[in-house]
């Protein structure tokens, strides 16, 4: 779809990119928040993976059960099986007896599921820059969204989007190790199908290639030219003193999982350093075994014969490639002599890897206001959102450039699904380009209108009396994280009050609250209800008074305002005048502000619900109240009868009233009368 065609401008978020990365987050949010918009940009024309290393008959090297969503989400529409049901080959499949899938079956896979989201991907477009912006004038100076800037490919035509949320899902740039990327005889591993076979097209040529590289994709590389140019001589270049076999055993495998990721990140920076380098051997530079073997067949049948074809050069390191009349021209180094030695090909395919940095021009807006680590990493939270400044409250996700942070995996398919997972988790909990839409519920209204109340004063009672509070976050649709803590009530600020509060420094909740709406319980006095207090006959209930507040929490950096936020927790908790006093100076005590959190919340909306028995007339209800207010305080006595409107510190009854409606149930007999209890 076109740019700007068929979508709002503003949008609850900006994918840039549609590999398998982002391809996993759209069948996350799909699942997980279906109520948000989003759109993804891809600069392909159509939806591609590795399309340079499609061989025929290589294999994946993870089970077809590590999909897009199976260890998330086993039922989903999107999983491999259910790509094998639709294509009419589940049981065919099942026949194999085949653990791991062709590469060309497991594209197809993606191909399958990328035509779900057809309309929400905008192929053969470019994104040419992302820039915070503020979103209104409410932003108090906040860059509170970003500005996404792109253009068509095909017609040059340029568009702007708004967003709070981007996932750059752009995959890694290939490490050319200075060679020009316009060489036609030099290619890289991502583009050496079709372009290779197209240069060279006389399969019994004697051709002289080489092939620049330790791991899984020079091996595959060799074997192919090997089996398709009988006539050449392949001469493999390695860094390392041989070719090493990949570590398939399930105890190397569970640094895979999802769990080891969320490990790896809570390690201090120099053990995750160390992590990386002992794992390294995991993913880079090895071969599957198997290959392996049938390599060194073929060298040992060729030797048999009297004519060896592959020749393998041991530590040596590429130090100038270039592409002169038509022959490559590359210059080696010893790793440990420092000898370096010239050859002559018809040409060569670095498999080299990629690297993975975030493009400077078009993220040049964003990066001033990006947070490093030590190592000179992008520092990334637990969802793969990128740390920033706090004037920056837009979210920026990167998918597959946190192997500092979250291990030898980040760039696997393995993890996708629970990658997907936290950030579609996060974009469900961050604030949206319009409300989110809820299914209009087919039963009654709840609360019932009689429990419902609004008075901003009542409600504050209520919040100020009980400070003991229980936060509520989402983590997710199916994780809520919940803290219970004191918060303060400060009516000077706002419409309908600032709550303040602090949490330890460790609580996991605290990376849920900054910029991100909160649900706060206050709970005053409940009690059970017997049917013997009330004069008429009755069913038994539970009376309670809760407040709900909603709001949007911000982390305070301001030293000032935390100690002043402390000092008002003491005082709001024993306000007589020998209470004691929480100084400025133990407040501001150097030892404790690095274990705590301070923040505030805005309140934007709050409602209680007084299950009073406001549906018995005045007698029941002075019963009601009575046995609530019996068993708490005084204070809590004086707060139920201004609630209820009924003085409780005299014994004599409200006169009677009218009775309200009675409802009769099961099979009681017909002189006895029970109300409606609702709960």
């Amino acid at each position: 779809m076109p740019p700007g065609e068929g979508h709002d401008s503003d949008l609850d978020f900006i994918g840039i990119g549609f590999g398998p990365s982002n391809l996993a987050l759209a069948v996350a949010a799909d699942e997980i928040v279906p109520d948000r918009k989003g759109l993804f940009f891809e600069r392909s024309g159509t939806f591609q993976w590795h399309p340079g290393m499609l061989l025929d008959g290589t294999k994946m090297q993870i089970s077809f059960l590590k999909d897009l969503a199976t260890l998330r989400n086993p039922a989903s529409r999107y999983t491999f099986l259910q790509y094998a049901k639709a294509r009419g080959r589940l049981e065919q499949f099942v026949n194999l007896h085949e653990f791991h899938p062709s590469r060309l079956e497991y594209n197809d896979y993606l191909r399958w599921v990328a035509e779900f989201f057809t309309d929400r991907v905008c192929y053969n477009t470019i994104v040419t820059a992302v820039v915070p912006v503020g979103h209104s004038p409410s932003s108090n100076g906040h860059l509170t969204r970003f500005r996404v800037h792109v253009r068509d490919m095909a017609t040059g035509a340029e568009s702007c989007f708004f967003t709070a949320n981007v996932i750059f899902g752009g995959g890694g740039v290939p490490r050319l190790l200075g060679a020009r990327a316009d060489a036609s005889a030099v290619l890289h591993s991502s583009a050496f199908l079709p372009n290779f076979t197209n240069r060279f097209n006389e399969s019994q040529k004697p051709y002289r290639f080489a092939v620049i590289g330790n791991g899984q994709s020079a091996a595959e590389i060799v074997d192919y030219l090997l089996n398709h140019y009988p006539g050449a001589t392949i001469h493999l270049f390695i860094s390392d003193c041989t070719l090493r076999a990949t570590d398939h055993s399930p105890f190397i495998n569970e640094h895979f999982f999802s769990t080891s990721a969320a490990d790896f990140y809570n390690h201090p920076p120099a053990q995750r350093v160390a992590l990386r380098s002992a794992l390294r051997s995991t993913n880079y530079g090895v071969v599957d075994a198997d290959l392996l073997q049938k390599l060194y067949q073929i060298t040992y049948l060729d030797e048999v014969k009297g004519c060896r074809r592959l020749l393998l050069h041991r530590e040596s390191r590429l130090s100038q490639i270039e592409e002169i009349d038509d022959q490559v021209v590359a210059s080696f180094e010893d790793r440990f002599s420092g000898d370096s030695s010239e050859f002559h090909f018809d040409g060569a395919v670095l498999a080299t890897g990629y690297e993975r940095v975030l493009d400077a021009e078009v993220f040049r807006h964003v990066l001033p206001h990006v947070l490093w680590d030590e190592s000179g990493a992008i520092s990334l939270t637990r969802s793969c959102r990128v740390n920033t400044v706090p004037a920056v409250t837009a979210r920026l996700f990167l998918q597959g450039y946190g192997e500092a942070w979250f291990g030898i995996g980040d760039t696997l398919l393995s993890l996708l699904p629970f990658r997907a997972q936290a950030i579609a988790q996060e974009i469900g909990n961050a604030p949206s380009g319009a409300p989110i839409r809820r299914k209009q519920r087919v039963h009654g209204e709840y609360p019932p209108k009689r429990y419902l109340e609004t008075d901003p004063d009542r409600l504050h009672d209520v919040i100020n009396r009980y400070r003991f509070a229980t936060l509520v976050s989402a983590s997710g649709v199916d994780e809520p994280v919940v803290t219970q803590l004191p918060l303060t009530l400060d009516t000077s600020r706002g419409s309908l009050g600032v709550l303040f509060g602090h949490m330890d420094f460790a609580n996991p909740h605290t990376e849920l609250l900054d910029g991100r709406r909160v649900l706060v319980l206050f709970h005053g006095p409940n009690g059970y209800i017997s049917p013997h207090v009330y004069e008429s006959a009755q069913l038994p209930t539970w009376n309670s008074i809760t407040v709900e507040v909603r709001g949007r929490a911000r982390i305070l950096r301001d030293k000032d305002a935390v100690v002043n936020g402390l000092r008002g927790i003491a005082a709001a908790a024993d306000p007589t005048p020998g209470g004691f006093r929480l100084t400025r100076e133990a407040a501001s005590d150097q030892r404790l502000f690095p274990l705590l959190v301070g923040f505030e919340i805005d309140i934007d909306d709050m409602r209680g619900r007084f299950k009073l028995s406001q549906e018995r007339d005045d007698r029941d209800r002075w019963h009601a109240a009575h046995a609530l207010a019996n068993g708490v305080e005084q204070d809590d006595r004086d707060l139920i009868s201004s609630i209820v409107g009924l003085p409780l510190d005299v014994d004599e009854e409200p006169k009677p009233q009218q009775q309200a409606q009675i409802h009769q149930y099961g099979n009681a007999p017909a002189d006895t009368a029970y109300r409606r209890v609702d709960g």
